[in-house]
């Protein structure tokens, strides 16, 4: 009798200690999923349909499979199952590690990297590798930003800007009607070349600022297409470009080849007036 009360307590014991371990251990996988997820970059574009059978216009401009990229939290889980650790520093190499980890990530998934915004993003850091002031240019970046994320964010505050500035003109304004560029103006006085938005690289002196080109826009266009409708978007988006071209510069020194493709990309959409409805004046689906 007493054997079977040592024994039914050290069981007692032994089971208390399994479901405190077993506690601690999904503790600490949920506290190592929880950080993971704070450091795996955004992908940069939204989620494709799982089910969807046919390709759709990636945010570079390219075809990508139309269930990519996965979701966000996919991503994470993916990074967290074949990383214990991932490096959670703010210097230029733990930074480039986790966007590397990440696009493996997603081809873990069967997803091509230009189904996110990540590769071009990553080339903005690695060309930081050979800049003397990347020290300096790191500190001013939150943790998972990039180079080209402050790029493109400054062009869309220059763009938020401008708009302000013309907030009185007439709707015929040529200035108003033109779509921003999606990306820092070049350095005018650039030899070298720089990393486009796109993730290709671009002449440094491109693209040209956004006065620049809305005046090359003018030149050419007594008046510009100022509808909501979907042809009046496209030309919008094709006049600029070719203003751009006039300024000898490359489409790629821009986002505006990408966001015109998902545009022509609805002339086969038998809901593109809802989608329509939906956006600003120069706003496109993919941005």
């Amino acid at each position: 009798m007493r054997k079977l009360l040592i024994g039914g307590a050290a069981a007692a014991l032994l089971g208390s200690a399994l479901a405190v371990g077993t506690g601690m251990s999904q503790a600490a996988e949920q506290d190592n999923a929880g950080t993971i997820n704070a450091l795996v970059p955004a992908l940069g574009f939204s989620p494709g349909d799982p089910n969807a059978t046919a390709d759709r216009v990636g945010p570079t401009g390219v075809n990508v499979p139309g269930r990519c990229p996965p979701t966000q939290a996919q991503v994470n889980a993916q990074v967290a199952l074949k990383n214990a650790n991932l490096p959670s520093g703010t210097d230029l190499e733990s930074r480039i590690q986790r966007f590397e980890k990440t696009l493996s990530a997603i081809q873990d998934l069967k997803c091509p990297a230009s189904s996110t915004t990540l590769l071009g993003r990553l080339k903005s850091l690695t060309a930081l590798r050979a800049d003397a002031n990347r020290d300096d240019i790191l500190r001013g970046l939150d943790l998972n930003e990039t180079p080209a994320d402050k790029a493109a964010a400054g062009s869309g505050d220059a763009a938020a800007g401008g708009a302000t500035e013309d907030s009185g003109a007439d709707s015929g304004d040529i200035s108003a009607l033109v779509p921003a560029l999606g990306f820092s103006p070049g350095d005018p006085n650039a030899t070298a070349d720089r990393v486009g938005p796109t993730g290709v690289n671009v002449p440094g002196r491109c693209p040209p600022t956004q006065a620049q080109v809305n005046a090359q826009v003018a030149l050419k266009n007594a008046n510009l297409p100022s509808g909501t409708d979907l042809e009046s978007r496209i030309q919008r988006f094709e006049k600029t470009l070719s203003a751009i071209q006039d300024l000898k510069c490359p489409a790629s020194s821009t986002t505006l080849l990408g966001r015109l493709k998902s545009l022509t990309a609805l002339r086969s959409d038998a809901n593109r007036d809802d989608i329509l409805r939906e956006l600003d004046l120069n706003e496109t689906p993919v941005g």
